[in-house]
């Protein structure tokens, strides 16, 4: 497929550039705002994009701009950027290798797979793997060097040959997987000291779960009528609320009852409306969000579906209109 002089020069533009060179590549200066990151990057992207750039390097120019974008728009990530000038995602951001050489770090240590690093703090963890890797960079015992023991409580810097041990002031050590075990022991053993009172207070919560209910059941007064929102065989006899005069329908057996007082009816009448517009609130709210998913789904990143957006603003929220007609949103 051709392709225009136009969309040649963007993608060679780009690409001309190091990777890690984002405040370039994205066109923008190092003091622009947020704003204007965004909208550089969002007219850039339209030019570079493969469905609309033929260009055979189109793709690996996109790549390069989505990076920019990645840190620029990242506030953690563009600080660490602005500060060392290095891709914050690589590890030793910041590290200059030249540096590593003379300190007498092997630079092929930066891209180690096992993370960590001077920088990071990864050695911290006390695997095994990593105790390989240090001796491995630091001399091991198997060859009359240096070697760290780690382990949870800290570690321990040896020297072999002539040299004296050497413990971290600030972590005790005497072997830290004998101490791992002497925990595991303890862990093990801890259930035949737990009395049957600790047992109940652990179960606790579970039983008072189980039993509130069942007392609720026992000493409630089941003397209130029920009563629906739809008129039914049972519930036809039609009321309406105190306050908002919402519709209900109790049973004949509710118009009979003789023994409720203007009070009690009044108490349970505000009980059905308070019911109401709990019920018309969630359902009102759920109405709310499927109709901006909608709408941010009609916002895509080059264009506006206008027939979604319309979907959207014509989507029926009955919940919602009920609590409007009570002057309640």
């Amino acid at each position: 497929m051709s392709y225009t002089k136009e969309q040649e020069s963007i993608v060679l533009k780009v690409l001309s550039y190091k990777p890690h060179q984002f405040y370039e590549i994205l066109q923008v200066e190092k003091s622009a705002s947020d704003s204007e990151i965004k909208k550089s990057y969002r007219k850039l992207a339209i030019k570079l994009h493969p469905d609309k750039n033929p260009h055979p390097r189109s793709s690996e120019a996109f790549k390069y701009l989505n990076k920019a974008w990645g840190v620029l728009s990242d506030e953690s990530k563009k600080r660490i950027y602005d500060q060392t000038g290095s891709d914050p995602d690589s590890r030793f951001a910041g590290y200059d290798n030249s540096e590593a050489s003379a300190s007498g770090v092997d630079p092929r240590m930066f891209n180690s797979p096992f993370g960590g690093g001077f920088g990071g703090g990864g050695y911290g963890g006390g695997g095994s793997l990593d105790e390989e890797l240090f001796n491995l960079f630091f001399g091991g015992a198997g060859r009359g060097g240096q070697t760290f023991t780690f382990g949870n409580n800290g570690f321990t810097f040896q020297t072999f040959g002539n040299g004296p041990s050497h413990q971290h002031p600030f972590f005790t050590s005497n072997g830290g997987r004998t101490r791992r075990a002497e925990r595991q022991r303890q862990r093990t053993q801890q259930p035949e000291n737990v009395s049957v009172l600790d047992t109940i207070k652990q179960l606790a919560p579970l039983l008072l779960f189980l039993l509130v209910p069942i007392f609720s059941a026992i000493f409630s007064d089941n003397s209130s009528p029920e009563y629906s929102f739809n008129k039914t065989s049972v519930y036809n006899s039609e009321r309406s609320t105190p306050r908002y005069k919402v519709p209900y329908y109790v049973s004949k057996d509710f118009e009979r009852n003789k023994d409720m007082t203007k009070k009690q009816i009044r108490q349970f009448g505000l009980k059905v409306e308070n019911q109401y517009i709990s019920d018309k609130r969630s359902r009102c709210t759920r109405e709310q969000t499927i109709k901006n998913e909608m709408i941010e789904d009609a916002h895509g990143w080059f264009f506006t579906d206008e027939e979604k957006l319309q979907q959207a603003q014509e989507l029926p929220m009955p919940n919602c209109e009920a609590l409007r007609n009570l002057n309640l949103i």
